[in-house]
């Protein structure tokens, strides 16, 4: 059967529902390149469609929306073609950031359903997506700082969007954040229990839908404010209660000269200090700790560039880092680390953010190609 599968479900007057269900759950519906060449031409498809009114996201499995992307194979790619050219990597993040682009500046409404685990390449999705549902356990993450890439497919748009310390905060620490946290900071639409999916596909299907998309994003909104569940049903957001913390931490440390080396000397302070007890801002601590400092800094300059930026720019920035992460070495060693030998001991190649070069960091932003491959992406 499909990793990926695609049905057309009948609603009043001839309208069809688009229904993608990634269905690869032995790897927690992680996005392969084949995957992603599935989905870009189908949803095409369905925008050409006028039949087709809305297309809808979930998955098979009640673990994972989308843990990421096929890391496995980028790291055999990596130990192919170390310093690249790499051929693979860069034909995946090229026709992955297509796919997130497709469906940010999609004509219909696009919903998904971010039950379980979403992180990476999986929040590239569902971030691109014009109504977010989560759900008891949805899982946010943007956990690259581990492994040594940055966040990408379409994080570098969105996390600009969002409220600054939170953008950082998320960034930095690869913390995990519930369906809460995920509406606080502008990931997550909507909190619906999961057993209402059923009921909520019912009243879409009983719908008369319009021929304009943007009249029938207010009419999804309506139909999905309507079966919002209370937020006394969900795990309480851990985002809220260190609001204000947070943000004096990040406009802090964004003010001194070097905000990396201060927001990880900050964010240790505070999980040692009257936070000692609050387990979500501990393991915030170890994720900057621990993670490669060349990402570390990627991230800041990454939001950095990102203001002012349209679209279409921040895809183009980010298929230039990814590429520059491909031929790095980090990206290689964190993946082995974490994912391949599992000792969890990477040997990144600067023991600390103090010690990052700037030209190493620099080096990460440096075209490798005199006309970036995203550059016939239509302006938005």
């Amino acid at each position: 059967m499909s990793d990926v599968l695609f049905e057309t479900i009948p609603a009043k007057d001839g309208r069809l529902l688009g229904l993608v269900t990634l269905n690869a759950p032995a790897t927690l519906n992680s996005l392969s390149l084949e995957m992603i060449d599935l989905l870009t031409p189908q949803l095409s498809a369905w925008q050409n469609d006028d039949a087709i009114v809305m297309v809808i996201f979930q998955s098979s499995s009640d673990k994972a929306f989308s843990a990421g992307g096929d890391i496995q194979a980028l790291y055999q790619s990596m130990l192919a073609h170390p310093g690249g050219p790499n051929p693979y990597a860069e034909a995946f993040f090229e026709r992955e950031y297509r796919l997130d682009y497709l469906i940010h500046t999609y004509s219909k409404p696009t919903l998904v359903w971010a039950h379980g685990i979403v992180m990476g390449g999986g929040l590239g999705i569902m971030g691109g997506c014009s109504h977010r549902i989560g759900t008891q356990t949805t899982r946010l993450a943007l956990p690259e700082i581990t492994i040594g890439l940055f966040p990408d497919a379409g994080a570098t748009w969105f996390l600009s969007q969002m409220p600054r310390h939170w953008a950082y905060f998320m960034a930095w620490t690869g913390c995990h954040l519930n369906a809460a946290d995920g509406r606080l900071v502008g990931l997550i639409d909507y909190l619906i229990d999961n057993r209402q999916q059923a009921q909520v596909l019912e009243r879409l299907l009983a719908e008369s839908w319009s021929a304009d998309g943007e009249i029938n994003k207010q009419r999804l909104d309506q139909i999905l404010q309507r079966a919002e569940a209370p937020a006394a049903e969900f795990p309480p957001s851990q985002l809220a209660p260190l609001e204000a913390r947070v943000a004096a931490m990040i406009t802090q440390v964004l003010a001194t000269e070097d905000p990396v080396s201060a927001f990880s000397a900050a964010v240790d302070t505070a999980a040692v200090d009257s936070f000692a007890n609050n387990t979500f801002l501990v393991r915030a601590a170890n994720g900057i700790k621990r993670g490669s400092p060349t990402t570390a800094h990627i991230i800041h300059e990454q939001l950095k560039r990102a203001k002012g930026m349209s679209l279409k720019q921040t895809f183009e920035l980010e298929l230039v880092i990814a590429v520059q992460c491909s031929r790095h070495p980090d990206f290689t060693e964190g993946v082995r680390a974490l994912l391949i030998d599992k000792d969890n001991k990477p040997q990144w190649q600067y023991g600390g953010v103090e010690a990052v070069p700037v030209e190493w960091l620099q080096a990460h932003f440096t075209p490798p190609w005199k006309t970036n491959p995203l550059a016939d992406l239509p302006n938005r």
